[in-house]
């Protein structure tokens, strides 16, 4: 259905939802999967306490327990935090019997689940997770809905439609279900920070080592994930868009060299128009290679690169398997998660794939975090603080906005920071950046979620929360540095202004058109409210 709202003539208006079951208190938060087409997660997620996540269902608006105990220490409180990651939900190798619809897990789920339980991950329960399955013998990576499953640990997947090849034994298999990360408060021990995995519904403990001693203050959390990409760019497809088509229907850039540490990229098209170190720091990833078949689904962090034509990326480890100079490759943002919290200047780097993440010069082990991997921020943060990152947008021809650049308004007061994340070795940090509408103040009770969907990606959208005012509901433009006024809600908050994020934002999708949703829960309430952004 096409947008036929007329601007200034028609008006968008907030929509009450069913009631959160628990009121919003200082440290909940809200996060959803940011993926722009059918395979995203069809639920926002809602951690409460210590002891309750809900979950929001996108499609039919009911709300449910997720589940019980989500975090196991700590005290749950200001500083509290999560996030959602689509890539790395299970990952392990098939075992003999494939076929070209059907698979057999050998590395063992981490939780059995039942009868076609993957063929059905939630919204209105007509689409199953999505698996990717990556073979170094026929060099392909290709990706399936899941139509059935037997039950266990090792299930038998059958999905929708066939592969073009019949999986080998041992390929690799990814689940894109993705996790959900939580970040408690109070004092870091084991159980502070911890995932849920929701195709086989499976909390676990994270890694903690290099995290503060306490969490307080406030935490915001920013999702680099390899699946998040440009509003008119398909997940698996990368930042950058090439002309050839790997599995059915995904664009894939073309190499014309490669090297021991490297890889040129295309003479025409494509990354053929990159700046020099424009995607430092983001990872290449081998999507088909059937002249080297096992050079097929490595990652590789990129270090540096040239700029023009045939581009050189040198990477930040050597291959294992040096790919054939006809490689088809993309470059996607590098799986890992950024926190800012506890009113310090750290940046904290968590690295949630399954194998250490290095660029040549920094390091960081799976389920690990790093201190070091990007550099200090400016100046602390504060409640309120928030990212509103850029990966959605298309550059403009002269690069001045970029996918690296990540907004932060730290919190306390109107300041903007922008971390580059290519901008250097550990990225670069630009203090107090200048932007239009630099008037409202970030303290306790603002919150924000970025919508990567419609309006070409550029928008954050904001409560800046002032008790019983009316106007207080706002966006960002990242790729022109705008702050401005949007449409308010027509139930008016109150009540003291309490840190904790309050809002999410999810993709609604009819046939080919796609449109953001906002999600916003009141201050100190369980009211819910629903906005579809339409200019």
């Amino acid at each position: 259905m096409a947008n036929t709202f007329k601007k200034v003539i028609d008006r968008m208006m907030w929509v009450q939802v069913a009631p959160a079951p628990n009121a919003h208190a200082a440290g909940t938060s809200m996060c959803s999967d940011m993926r722009n087409d059918s395979s995203r997660n069809p639920f926002v997620y809602n951690l409460i306490s210590n002891a309750i996540l809900n979950r929001f269902n996108i499609v039919t608006k009911g709300w449910q327990l997720a589940a019980s105990n989500p975090l196991t220490a700590g005290t749950f409180g200001a500083g509290s935090t999560s996030a959602f990651a689509p890539s790395f939900g299970a990952v392990g190798t098939i075992a003999a019997g494939a076929t070209t619809t059907s698979v057999i897990l050998s590395t063992a789920l981490p939780t059995a689940v039942g009868v076609n339980m993957l063929a059905n991950r939630g919204g209105s329960g007509e689409l199953g997770f999505k698996i990717r399955i990556i073979d170094t013998t026929a060099g392909k990576t290709e990706e399936r809905l899941i139509v059935g499953n037997t039950a266990g640990t090792t299930p038998t997947i059958t999905v929708d439609a066939a592969f073009t090849f019949t999986p080998a034994t041992g390929a690799r298999y990814e689940l894109l279900c993705g996790r959900l990360f939580m970040l408690g408060a109070g004092t870091v021990a084991a159980g502070v920070y911890r995932s849920f995995e929701p195709a086989s519904n499976t909390l676990a403990n994270r890694g903690t080592t290099n995290l503060p001693a306490t969490v307080s203050t406030d935490s915001a959390i920013l999702v680099l994930d390899e699946l998040y990409v440009p509003y008119d760019h398909k997940p698996g497809e990368g930042m950058v868009k090439g002309s050839f088509t790997y599995d059915t229907g995904l664009s894939s850039l073309t190499a014309t060299a490669s090297g021991a540490s490297s890889l040129t990229g295309q003479a025409a098209g494509g990354d053929a128009v990159v700046l020099v170190n424009e995607y430092r720091n983001f990872q290449i990833r081998i999507v088909q290679d059937t002249t080297t078949p096992a050079a097929v689904g490595q990652r590789r962090i990129i270090a540096s690169h040239t700029a023009g034509a045939s581009p050189v990326y040198t990477l930040g480890t050597a291959w294992t398997t040096q790919p054939s100079s006809s490689a088809k490759y993309v470059i996607e943002q590098p799986n890992l998660i950024v926190l800012r919290t506890t009113g310090n200047t750290t940046t904290y780097t968590y690295n949630y794939t399954d194998a250490t993440i290095n660029n040549g010069t920094n390091s960081i082990a799976a389920d690990a975090w790093s201190t070091t991997y990007f550099g200090a921020g400016p100046a602390a943060n504060a409640a309120g603080c928030l990212w509103a990152p850029s990966f959605g947008i298309q550059p403009d021809v002269a690069r001045n906005a970029r996918h690296s650049f990540n907004f932060f308004f730290r919190g306390g007061a109107v300041t903007l920071d922008v971390l580059d994340i290519a901008g250097g070795t550990t990225g670069l940090w630009t203090g107090a950046i200048t932007y239009d509408g630099n008037v409202n103040s970030f303290g306790a009770g603002t919150t924000g979620a970025y919508a990567p969907f419609g309006e070409e990606g550029r928008y954050t959208y904001v409560n800046v929360y002032v008790a019983t005012q009316i106007s207080q509901i706002y966006r960002f433009d990242a790729k022109n540095r705008v702050f401005s006024p949007y449409v308010p809600t027509d139930f008016i908050q109150s009540g003291t202004a309490t840190v904790g994020g309050r809002t999410a934002a999810y993709c609604a999708i009819d046939g080919t058109d796609k449109y953001g949703v906002v999600l916003l829960q009141s201050q100190l309430a369980t009211i819910s409210q629903e906005l579809i952004p339409l200019v």
